[in-house]
């Protein structure tokens, strides 16, 4: 069973505000949460612990690690036989420097999102995976610039004028600029690591839990994770199955765009409200997305209307995310979110 095939109930209003409030800050208080969705803060309490119960909600850190100094990203696209997909995805989503994995439909049958401390790290890391002891064919994408950034499926409609405390999310970039997230420092600090990969396991660990687990005391750790989520190196909020959203299909995208377009098509394919994520890349695709579609009757119209009309392509390829195991560093088992522990820590370079 996958997140698509496990359709969490789907969430109503309530639950839409509340996650709405949560991808704005997700670590504010409860209080601030419900006054922020119009509830009382037991309700928004409630609601998300019955949604993070059933495995449809997790409240984490995620970050664009290029541009924070975290790492490198590279999408890799692997062809291992249909047969030997499935152990190939679960195989690789137990290792800590993945943090996406999904078995595919079409031309590649596998797919994985890898963060490394460098690109030369690739060699090493591609000349591990295999199944059986038999080596697989691989194609690296290397991220070069992303024009999405994670928590923003929730519109900030109606907390325009909320107050912004020190845990708020950054506002968003905007995709029509065809900018993306430009670098925003050159290396991350051993204590930012640290805080981001706690993080990463629980978006809300209480501060004083947080500090004794990065080593430092609860004002340097304060200090660290405000200066982290306000100058949007990193975002605090709910990971939710698109499924809970009502969509049902998931797609990854990989698209060749002539270079003089490419900011343009990154641009445009950004700003659709089905686009989880775009990044441009080095390789054969320099363009790459995830789109969640509400079933699989939408992906002709998806191809044609949205992809057709970038600006300045060559070929696209799109396949269909089968059994996704992993994302944004957390597993996926029977299509819910497994609760992290902290044998499940990410590797943050």
């Amino acid at each position: 069973m996958t997140l698509t095939d496990a359709r969490p109930t789907a969430a109503d209003e309530v639950d839409r505000a509340v996650l709405r409030a949560l991808a704005y800050d997700g670590r504010a208080s409860w209080a601030a949460i419900g006054e922020l969705a119009g509830c009382s803060p037991s309700t928004a309490q409630r609601r998300v612990t019955r949604l993070a119960d059933d495995g449809a909600v997790r409240i984490i850190a995620a970050s664009d690690v290029l541009a924070a100094g975290f790492g490198v990203s590279t999408k890799v696209r692997i062809k291992s036989g249909a047969d030997r997909a499935d152990a190939l995805a679960d195989a690789l989503a137990r290792r800590p420097e993945v943090r996406f994995a999904a078995t595919l439909t079409g031309s590649a049958d596998c797919t994985a999102e890898v963060v490394l401390p460098r690109v030369g790290d690739l060699t090493a890391f591609l000349s591990t995976i295999e199944v059986d002891g038999r080596p697989v064919e691989t194609e690296a994408l290397p991220i070069v610039r992303t024009f999405t950034a994670p928590f923003t499926v929730f519109p900030g409609d109606g907390l325009a004028a909320a107050p912004r405390s020190a845990t708020a999310n950054a506002p968003a970039p905007d995709p029509s600029t065809g900018e993306g997230v430009a670098p925003l420092h050159a290396d991350a600090t051993a204590e930012e690591r640290s805080v981001f990969a706690a993080l990463v396991r629980d978006g809300r660990k209480p501060l004083t839990d947080l500090a004794r687990e990065v080593g430092r005391s609860e004002a340097a750790t304060r200090r660290t994770l405000e200066d982290l989520v306000q100058s949007g190196r990193l975002r605090i909020g709910p990971l939710v199955a698109p499924a809970l959203l009502g969509r049902t299909t998931e797609l990854e995208v990989w698209i060749s765009v002539a270079p003089d377009r490419l900011s343009a098509a990154a641009a445009q394919l950004a700003g659709h409200p089905s686009v989880h994520y775009a990044a441009a890349s080095l390789g054969r695709y320099n363009l790459i997305g995830q789109a969640f579609l509400p079933d699989f009757a939408s992906v002709y119209t998806f191809t044609t209307d949205v992809l057709g009309a970038l600006p300045g392509v060559r070929e696209v390829d799109v396949t269909v995310q089968l059994r996704t195991v992993k994302r944004m560093w957390s597993r996926i088992e029977d299509g819910r979110f497994v609760p992290a522990s902290d044998a499940s820590a990410p590797a943050i370079p």
